[in-house]
């Protein structure tokens, strides 16, 4: 895989709200609740995740149970590009997972339909099987491969090689995923320590780490695997193989990593707030505050964020939530 370049800018967009969260959703959910019908179930309403493309820092958002809204301007203004190939909503991070490549992108979805875009959000291919809590794709490999938990399901774990037009369950009573190839795929189990990894497509495991996970899902990152754990950052450079802590993170860090130009500099989830690192993670600097009413629960449930590494821009959404910008001061 062929990872785009990213040109960082001298300084932070000259936008009003830099330094503090501002909400930027507004005018995308008034447009679109026009000649709609008010829901009555609260929980379809406003918006249910973000998340951004790291190379053109374009922003997908989730209108809850509406669809994928795309920013191109920095948040500044949002259109609808998914019909209604997706709806439903996000419950945790990772909804959205979107190439560190840039491009190409799959919402998981749950009380709704997900579905895969190869370009961006101008077309959409639907998966057969939705109600899905988060999961990995194999962007370094097929692209086509997904590793996925259902909700409410018992912790059942759903896997595809072709897009979503098939799925096969593996199991149950799993809890985090992550993907190298459409052939190695990692696991853990619910409320148990641990890594597991296939070399088969998921008909046999191994145990490769005993360390306690703490987001949902594997970061792939230039073929090397990123996996936010409870003592730390754990790394694989075998294809999951082999496990190590290589940094401290912030404590109740369970959001990221999320990459800038190199694995040196990345941003996680926490609690309170959002840190940054340019050095791996030797050292990290509270990058933002958190964002009104988004919590980051254990395992980065409900809160999504976003990071834009190109302008330093930060983005939030919580189901029920607006969405949120926060400009990073220089």
């Amino acid at each position: 895989m062929i990872y785009a370049p990213i040109h960082f800018v001298a300084a932070a967009l000259q936008l009003p709200d830099a330094g503090h969260w501002a909400s930027i959703s507004d005018s995308i959910l008034a447009q679109l609740s026009q000649g709609r019908s008010k829901p009555n179930d609260p929980y379809t309403t406003m918006t249910a995740g973000i998340s951004v493309d790291r190379v053109s820092g374009d922003v997908y958002l989730l209108v809850n149970n509406i669809g994928i809204c795309k920013s191109t301007d920095a948040g500044r203004s949002f259109t609808l590009v998914s019909g209604t190939a997706v709806t439903g909503r996000f419950e945790t991070g990772w909804g959205v997972n979107i190439d560190p490549s840039g491009g190409r992108l799959m919402c998981f979805t749950i009380y709704g339909s997900s579905a895969y875009s190869p370009d961006a959000g101008k077309s959409w291919i639907p998966s057969k099987l939705s109600h899905l809590d988060y999961g990995a794709v194999d962007w370094a490999d097929t692209g086509k491969a997904f590793l996925a938990v259902g909700h409410e399901s018992g912790g059942t774990l759903d896997f595809s090689s072709d897009t979503g037009a098939t799925w096969i369950t593996l199991g149950s009573g799993f809890w985090g995923v992550g993907l190298f190839d459409h052939k190695t795929l990692l696991a853990t189990k619910a409320g148990q320590p641990g890594i597991v990894r296939s070399t088969d497509g998921g008909q046999t495991w191994t145990p490769v780490s005993d360390e306690s996970i703490a987001a949902p899902v594997m970061v792939g990152f230039k073929g090397v695997g990123y996996w936010l754990g409870e003592h730390g950052l754990l790394v694989s450079r075998d294809r999951g193989a082999t496990w190590s802590l290589t940094a401290a993170t912030p404590k109740g860090a369970a959001l990221g990593p999320m990459f800038g130009a190199d694995a040196r500099h990345m941003v996680v989830g926490a609690p309170d707030g959002l840190y940054e690192t340019n050095n791996g993670g030797k050292t990290w600097t509270l990058a933002a505050p958190p964002a009104p009413d988004v919590t980051v629960l254990p395992g980065g449930k409900y809160a999504t964020y976003g990071w834009d590494p190109i302008r330093r821009i930060l983005y939030a959404s919580q189901m029920m939530k607006p969405a949120y910008r926060y400009i990073e001061t220089p």
